[in-house]
C-alpha cells in the first residue's frame, strides 16, 4: 500500500455524522434557537451554571463540559512523542503563542462587536451588550445608543 493510499484511508469519513458534520452543526444551531424561544427558562438555567466574576459570566460550566467531550476523542489520539519533537523548534511554538494570545482575542472581540452590534442587532435587540465592559454595542457602532 502506498503513502497516498494510507493518507486517503486515514482521511476517509466513514460515519454519517462525519460526512454531514456541517448539516449537524446547522441543525443544532437551529434547535438551540428554537429551544431558547420555546423554553427561555432552560437558557436562563444554563446561564446560571456559569462562574461569574464582577457580575460577568467568565466560564460556562455546560459549555466547558460539552467542549471536553468534543475534544476528548482527539486528545487521546495525540502522539506525545511528536508533540515533544515539534516543541523543540521554538519558532512555530512562539508564533502560535503570539497569534493565540496577542492577535486572536482582539479579532474575536471585533468580530463579536460586528455581528452582535451591527449585523444581527435587529434580531437580538438591546441585549447585545459587552458584560465585561458594560457597553452597549449598538451605541458604539451606530451612534444612536
Amino acid at each position: 500500500m502506498s503513502n497516498d493510499e494510507v493518507l486517503n484511508n486515514d482521511r476517509k469519513m466513514t460515519s454519517v455524522f462525519e460526512r454531514f458534520l456541517s448539516l449537524w452543526v446547522g441543525l443544532c444551531i437551529i434547535a438551540g434557537i428554537l429551544l431558547g424561544k420555546i423554553a427561555p427558562g432552560v437558557a436562563q438555567y444554563l446561564d446560571g451554571l456559569a462562574i461569574y466574576v464582577k457580575g460577568a459570566p467568565v466560564v460556562s460550566i455546560p459549555i466547558a463540559v460539552c467542549l471536553f467531550f468534543m475534544m476528548y476523542p482527539i486528545m487521546v489520539k495525540i502522539d506525545f512523542g511528536e508533540v515533544i519533537k515539534a516543541g523543540k523548534s521554538g519558532k512555530p511554538v512562539f508564533l502560535t503563542l503570539f497569534v493565540n494570545w496577542a492577535i486572536k482575542p482582539f479579532t474575536m472581540y471585533g468580530i463579536a462587536l460586528f455581528f452582535l452590534g451591527t449585523l444581527f442587532y435587529h434580531f437580538i435587540g438591546p441585549d447585545a451588550v459587552d458584560p465585561a465592559g458594560g457597553c452597549h454595542t449598538r451605541g458604539r457602532h451606530r451612534g444612536d445608543g
